[in-house]
Formats: structure tokens, C-alpha cells, sequence
């Protein structure tokens, strides 16, 4: 049932005969009320601040910074401001998503069809300084071809050595691989300033069904997804969520979590950054005693991950930049 699902999802933002692509309207939603600056590119696109510093007792959130930075040759910063587009459905159902739910249920009164280059041209005409496009969601995961087309649009327009592409995804589809043929795949490895974050739901199976809604089954096919991905040798990072309403067997659940990273890769628990939940407009809506509780939780579960690196590496892994974590 999932996977007609999130065919379903796919096939409601991608027009594959027009390469159109449904993005979500910002302007006049619950999830402008959030912004700190207005909904831009004609409503369809918005400006978002990447903070390096979290919270006192949460560590640092370094991606998409040091990956752009890194890339484009730029001196370090702690903030970076990005602009951002929403593909306008998503897969899921995760609890504590930011984005209200009218934005990932590809309604025609919420969203407009768009060309990359179309999408490009609204960029553009922001005349912004911005050097971040970041292709978020929904789930962009659905339209890999969304990734690839940009691309492309951005260096017809010559803005490939530029701007840096940054986009996400949640790990339960293999779209990627499936849709996206040879040559597409080669061109996306062979595009330079990219990077890729895939997003982690939970730290067992219980917490992934707990926090995406869908079946616990889907919890191991991540990591293989996450594997897939290394193999097109992409600047891959990583998201984690640490909310749950039942830390039980939290220390055996968190090593074996970051057992099934090192497999992947020894190093790759370095590349992953836990995700900080909070209350966004369209989450206190959805809240309840156990998303409370979730929230609470989730200082705990990031405490023993905390513990679970200082086991496994060193001091000096432990203080090295994101970027110099090298997985190939």
C-alpha cells in the first residue's frame, strides 16, 4: 500500500511530457507565518537561514554551510541564506513536519507547475546574492528528475560553477534508481557543486514507524538506500531524528544504530548530524501528550549519541569538519 502511495505522490507533481514539475504556493499559508522574511519568487519560493549554532546542550548543524562554502570557495560563516523550493507533495506523514500538510497534498489551489528553467528564471529575477539553491519539500525524493533538471537548467544559464544545489530526501523510495537512466545517473555524478542529505526518521525501527507512519519494514531499507547513494560517489551527509515517546533499551537501540552506519561506511556516523525538532506553526496543530513527550525525549536519545561517538572515534575525528569525513 505504501509504495502505490508514494507512486501516486510521484505522478502528482512530475508531468513527464511537459518536464513540469508542481511546486507548492508559500505565499498565504499556515507556513508563512513561520518565515522570517516573506515568501518570495512570486509566492513559490522562500528564503531560509541555516544556523550552525542549535540550541546550548545541541551540538552544531554544519550542512548545508560547510558543504556550500567548501565548494564554492567562500570564507566560513555560521549562518547561510538559501533559497528554497517545495516540491509540493510528500510520502509521508512524519508528526513534526514544518510544512503544513495542504503543501504536500498537491492541491492546484496550494501549488503551480513549473520548468527548471522556469523555476531558474524566478531566482534569478530576485536579483539576490544568494548562492544556495536548496530543492526541498514534500519529499524531492519522488522526482529525482527534479534534481538532474536543475542541474541542467543552471548551467545552461551559467551558474553551475556559481551556485551550489543542495537537496533532500527521506530514504524510503529507490526513485533514483529506478527513473533516472545511465546517463542521467553519470551526469549527476559528474556535477561538482552538489550535495545531497538524506534524512534518518528514528534510531530503530520502532521510533522510524513512530515518527514517518509507515510500517517498521521500511526502516532497514534506508541504510541500503544510504549505500546506494555512496556508490554514485555524491557529497553525502545525513539527518537523524532523535524523537520518541518510549526511550526503553534507548543505549542498545542507539549502538545498534550506529553499528548499521559503520557498515556502511566506519566513518559515516561523522557525516550525520541529529535534527533538533521544534514547534513549528503547522506542528502545534498536530500535537498531543505523546508528541509532548517525543519532543522531551529527544534530548536524551541525542545525549546517547553523544556517548556512542565518544566510544568509537577519537578527539581528533570528533572535532574535524564535516567535509574532511571522507567516505571514498
Amino acid at each position: 500500500m505504501f509504495n502505490t502511495h508514494s507512486q501516486h505522490c510521484r505522478e502528482s507533481v512530475y508531468d513527464k511530457k511537459s518536464n513540469r514539475f508542481l511546486l507548492s504556493k508559500i505565499s498565504e499559508s499556515m507556513q508563512e507565518k513561520d518565515l522570517s522574511v516573506p515568501p518570495n519568487c512570486n509566492g513559490f519560493g522562500r528564503i531560509r537561514h541555516f544556523r550552525r549554532y542549535i540550541s546550548d546542550g545541541w551540538g552544531e548543524d554544519p550542512i548545508p554551510i560547510d558543504p556550500c562554502l567548501r565548494a564554492l570557495g567562500l570564507d566560513t560563516l555560521d549562518i547561510l541564506e538559501t533559497q528554497v523550493f517545495q516540491i509540493a507533495s510528500c510520502n509521508l506523514d512524519c508528526w513534526y513536519c514544518f510544512v503544513p500538510n495542504d503543501l504536500k497534498e498537491a492541491k492546484v489551489s496550494q501549488s503551480k507547475w513549473f520548468r527548471c528553467d522556469e523555476m531558474i528564471d524566478m531566482f534569478l529575477s530576485e536579483k539576490s546574492n544568494i548562492r544556495i539553491i536548496d530543492l526541498s519539500g514534500g519529499n524531492p525524493e519522488l522526482v529525482p528528475e527534479w534534481i538532474v533538471q536543475t542541474m541542467k537548467a543552471l548551467e545552461k544559464k551559467g551558474l553551475h560553477e556559481s551556485i551550489y544545489l543542495w537537496s533532500d530526501d527521506a530514504l524510503v523510495t529507490d526513485y533514483t534508481f529506478r527513473y533516472l537512466n545511465s546517463s542521467e545517473l553519470k551526469y549527476m555524478q559528474k556535477y561538482r557543486n552538489y550535495g545531497k542529505v538524506c534524512c534518518f526518521k528514528g534510531y530503530s525501527e520502532n521510533t522510524f514507524s513512530y515518527n514517518a507512519m509507515i510500517p517498521c519494514s521500511y526502516y532497514d531499507k534506508q541504510f541500503d538506500l544510504f549505500a546506494r547513494y555512496m556508490e554514485l560517489n555524491l557529497d553525502l551527509y545525513g539527518y537523524v531524528t532523535f524523537t520518541t515517546n518510549n526511550i526503553d533499551n534507548l543505549n542498545e537501540d542507539m549502538n545498534r544504530f550506529v553499528s548499521k552506519l559503520k557498515k556502511i561506511h566506519p566513518l559515516l556516523p561523522l557525516r550525520i548530524v541529529p535534527l533538533k525538532i521544534i514547534e513549528f506553526t503547522p506542528v502545534k496543530e498536530r500535537m498531543n501528550l505523546s508528541y509532548e513527550l517525543a519532543l522531551e525525549n529527544q534530548e536524551l536519545v541525542y545525549e546517547a549519541w553523544i556517548q556512542e561517538l565518544n566510544a568509537s572515534y577519537n578527539t581528533e575525528l570528533l572535532h574535524k569538519s564535516i567535509c574532511d569525513i571522507s567516505l571514498y
